[in-house]
Formats: structure tokens, C-alpha cells, sequence
């Protein structure tokens, strides 16, 4: 049998280490990609963030290399940035062999990253828009939900805090009856005069201050036990009041909010392995991209995208310093406010409405009494249906959207459908067939319709998907970000900022 030799263990060998890390880096390496482009952005904003005197500080573009170089590798903790600190060539080099621990990289985070992100994503894409990558012509604007970093069974609802709270009300209401027969016979004002304040809206401190009122006035008489009573069940409804009443300033204008993180609202998300719908709190992510670069971002406290794309847009324009020429989006964001917004700064307009595809589909163009078959007769202003029967203008309807935008409807209703032999396949209802029209949206639909049906317009569709869609795609999948790791609206911003910056690096690179 013939020899087997192995080579020596060198685990204990004393070696010289390289004079210059760089030369375990290859010229190519993304990690150089990164020290390159953070060395060139301008981060006044985080300089800023400094005042100056004390100890030295780590120089903030060090740190920032870091921090982005930690997102690009999936890496999203301060313990596991320290570690790779330690443990990797890469880091090692990008740091100039800077050994941190994990406080003083979440404290840049927290306390400098997070009042000037935005002002180095901006810096970013001012490298792109330089550099040719992008051109900020043609946006694409999509949305998607992001996990946060809270417990998923920690959920308050508006109904709820409303039910309980008027019961709350109720019962101190009741109490302050009772107390108030109680005391008719030794003091006549003291009842009429506090229960006459809170005939209105109750609050926690008019309660608190009233219960303390009444032990002032009573302490000077001989305390019945049943006023005693009543006053401690006073107390104990205070507490409750208050939580209310904290609940509802957590909630503003949301219906739901977690309990361990109060900026997050709960959104129906397809997050589980069989695809169906769970309650989960989490925060509504909007980008913007052109060859798939995140050209801005904005986070939201909302589920529907509609009222999202002119604050989407506005931060935009603001960060990227000018206007795009055309905004693609799905018809989650088709209504007459955004088309507005987008006539009035002369931008293409390539935003689907919600029927848009329906539209097209044989079994649409099949219905017969579908709305848009109906003729109008714009001298008698007048509506006349597939059988002949003429529908005359009855009023106008105001409707007012969440961010109280009015869009005027027509309403046009006809006379004697009860006659008709097809009423059943026309009318939903026992009454005649009633319709609303839009003028000013119908306007909009008819240019959008021409602007997406155009060669420039399909192409732009098509694109859509590749382009925005598969940004959420790398992030979420091949990035593995599918939740949140801090808490807060701010924090959340943040580190959704970085999010971008990184992917827009990796891509540059690639």
C-alpha cells in the first residue's frame, strides 16, 4: 500500500500579515464599489449632526461605509456588524480595521444617520443621475407592505377603544348622578354645577379634578358611606379614561395600532406558505424607480396606495431637485385627485384607472347596460339607455375623499323602469336605473386610455412590472428584508433608507 501524506497544520505558524489588507481584496469587489461612491457623495447633512468638542468621533463616511457595505451583505443588526468587524476581510478593509462594538454603531443610527438619511440617499442618486445610470424620466411608482417589528397579537382597534370608552362614560356619568342625590340636601350647587360641565365630551382630567372636589367639599361634612363608594368606583374609572384617551392620540386618523409599536398599523398581508391574508402590523413602503435604481422612497402609516402618490411624488421631486417627464403606476393609484396633481406639473400621465383593464375583457364589452354604453345628448343634457329610455339630470352628488378632496358627480335617473322587459339585467334595485357621471374624471380616464393604449404606453406597462416589482422582488427575497428591525416611524424610515442606498449601490456595481 502506498504512503499517504498530508500537509502540515498551520494553525499555530507564525505568519506577517499582508502590509495592506487591500491586496486580499480583489480590484473588483463590490466592497471597493462602496468606499468609491460614499467617498465622492456629499454627506454635509451628517457633519451636522456633529457639535464638536469632547472625545473624537469615528469620521461619519467610515461609518457609513460600514453600515451600507452591512446592508448590501444581509446584514441588518448592530451585534452581527460587529462581529463581521471582527471576522471579515471586507469589513476589515472598509473600516481600516476599526474594531466597534455594537453601541456606538446603533447610536450613529439612531442619533446621526436618522436626521440625515435622506440627504445621503439624495447625494446617491445625484451620483446616478451623473453618471448616467438613470435619467429621472420615466418613474415607476409602487407600493408593498413591510412586516414591523412588533407583536403580531398586540392590536387595539378605534372600535373598540370607542365602545369601551363610552361605557367608561356611562358609568362615571351614573356614578356622578348618584353622587350628586346623595349630597342634594347639604349642598344643591355642588351637584348641578359639576354635572352641567360634563354634560359635553368627559375627559380624565375633568373626572380627576372633580373627584377632588368632592373630597374637598365632603371632608367638611359627615361622610355618608355610600358617597364614599362612589367615589372610590369614581377612581378606578380614571385610569381606564386616561388609556382611552392615550389610545386615541396614538391612533389620529388610523383605525389600528400595535401595542409595542405604536406607529404601525394592521394590514391585511398574503405572508403565510399557503398565500392568505393575515393581520399583521406593519407600514405601507412606496418607491419610485427608473432601471430598477430606487429613485425615492416614503414610508406610511395607510393600506391604500390612492392617497400616497402626491406626498410619494412631493418628496420626490424634492430629493431628486427636478420633475420627472412620465409617472407609471397600477390602477391602485387611478382617481381624480392624482390626475390633477399630475396635469397641474405637466407630467405624462400613465397612471391606470381602476377599470381599465376590466374595460377590455369580452365579458365587460358584453354587458350591455355597463354605464359608458349609455348616450348622452349634450343639448337636452340627458342620458338615454340601450332600450330608449331617457335619464334626466336630478342634482349633484359632493364627494369628499379622506385628504378632503370634493369631486362633483351628475346624477341622472330614469323614469318608468318598470315597464322595461330587461330591468332585471339593468337595475340592481326595485327602482329605476340610476347613474353618476364624473365629467372632470371622465376627461382624465379618456387621456390616460389614449396615453397607455399608445406604443410609448405599452412599452411603459410592460416595463412596469420588470422595473418596480422587481425591486421589492430582490429586496424582500433575495436580500431576505421582509420585517423591520426597529420601531418607530422615524426609526423605520431610517433604516429603510439605508435599505436603499445599499440596493442601489449592489446595482450600480453589477
Amino acid at each position: 500500500m502506498a504512503k499517504i501524506v498530508f500537509k502540515k497544520d498551520k494553525i499555530n505558524q507564525l505568519t506577517l500579515l499582508p502590509p495592506d489588507l487591500g491586496s486580499l481584496v480583489p480590484e473588483n469587489h463590490l466592497v471597493r464599489i462602496v468606499d468609491k461612491v460614499i467617498n465622492e457623495i456629499e454627506i454635509s447633512a451628517l457633519f451636522n449632526t456633529y457639535k464638536g468638542g469632547g472625545t473624537s468621533s469615528y469620521h461619519p463616511r467610515t461609518m457609513l461605509k460600514i453600515i451600507t457595505y452591512a446592508y448590501i451583505e444581509k446584514i441588518y443588526t448592530t451585534r452581527r456588524i460587529e462581529k463581521a468587524l471582527r471576522e471579515n476581510i471586507n469589513f476589515m478593509w472598509i473600516s481600516g480595521m476599526t474594531t466597534l462594538d455594537h453601541g456606538t454603531i446603533y447610536n450613529f443610527k439612531a442619533k446621526r444617520l436618522k436626521q440625515a438619511v435622506e440627504d445621503v440617499f439624495a447625494s446617491v442618486v445625484e451620483v446616478l443621475l451623473t453618471a448616467g445610470y438613470v435619467k429621472a424620466e420615466n418613474l415607476f411608482i409602487d407600493g408593498t407592505k413591510i412586516e414591523a417589528n412588533a407583536n403580531r397579537y398586540s392590536y387595539v382597534w378605534r372600535k373598540n377603544i370607542e365602545k369601551n370608552e363610552t361605557r367608561t362614560k356611562e358609568r362615571v356619568k351614573t356614578l356622578l348622578s348618584h353622587i350628586d342625590q346623595l349630597q342634594k340636601q347639604e349642598d344643591k350647587e355642588y351637584g348641578d354645577k359639576n354635572l352641567e360641565e360634563l354634560e359635553g365630551n368627559i375627559t380624565s382630567d375633568q373626572v380627576k379634578k372633580l373627584v377632588e372636589d368632592i373630597n374637598q367639599k365632603i371632608s367638611k361634612t359627615p361622610k355618608s358611606s355610600g358617597i364614599s363608594k362612589d367615589i372610590t368606583k369614581l377612581k378606578n374609572e380614571l385610569p381606564k379614561l386616561k388609556k382611552y384617551e392615550e389610545q386615541k392620540s396614538a391612533l389620529k386618523d388610523r383605525n389600528s395600532f400595535s401595542k409595542t409599536d405604536k406607529d404601525a398599523t394592521f394590514f391585511r398581508m398574503k405572508e403565510d406558505h399557503l398565500g392568505q391574508c393575515q393581520l399583521k402590523p406593519a407600514y405601507n413602503v412606496q418607491i419610485a424607480t427608473e432601471n430598477q435604481f430606487i429613485l425615492g422612497y416614503g414610508i406610511y402609516q395607510k393600506a391604500a396606495d390612492t392617497t400616497l402618490l402626491i406626498p410619494t411624488l412631493n418628496k420626490l421631486i424634492t430629493q431628486v431637485k427636478r420633475k420627472p417627464k412620465r409617472i407609471i403606476a397600477d390602477a391602485g393609484y387611478g382617481c381624480e385627485e392624482n390626475y390633477e396633481y399630475i396635469k397641474k406639473n405637466n407630467i405624462g400621465n400613465y397612471v391606470k384607472y381602476n377599470t381599465f383593464d376590466i374595460e377590455r375583457t369580452p365579458k365587460y364589452k358584453a354587458k350591455p347596460f355597463a354605464q359608458d354604453k349609455f348616450e348622452y345628448d349634450q343639448k337636452e343634457d340627458q342620458y338615454i339607455c340601450p332600450q330608449s329610455k331617457i335619464l334626466t339630470f336630478v342634482g349633484i352628488k359632493e364627494v369628499k375623499s379622506e385628504t378632503d378632496y370634493k369631486s362633483i358627480r351628475r346624477v341622472y335617473k330614469a323614469s318608468y323602469c318598470s315597464d322595461c322587459s330587461v330591468k332585471k339585467l339593468c337595475c340592481k334595485g326595485e327602482g329605476d336605473r340610476t347613474i353618476e357621471f364624473n365629467r372632470k374624471l371622465i376627461k382624465f380616464k379618456e387621456i390616460v386610455k389614449k396615453n397607455l393604449l399608445s406604443k410609448k404606453g405599452i412599452k411603459l406597462r410592460s416595463q412596469r412590472g420588470v422595473d418596480v416589482e422587481s425591486v421589492f422582488g430582490q429586496i424582500k427575497h433575495d436580500n431576505q428584508f421582509r420585517r423591520f428591525n426597529s420601531k418607530g416611524l422615524l426609526n423605520v424610515t431610517t433604516e429603510w433608507g439605508l435599505i436603499s442606498i445599499a440596493h442601489n449601490l449592489k446595482k450600480m456595481a453589477n
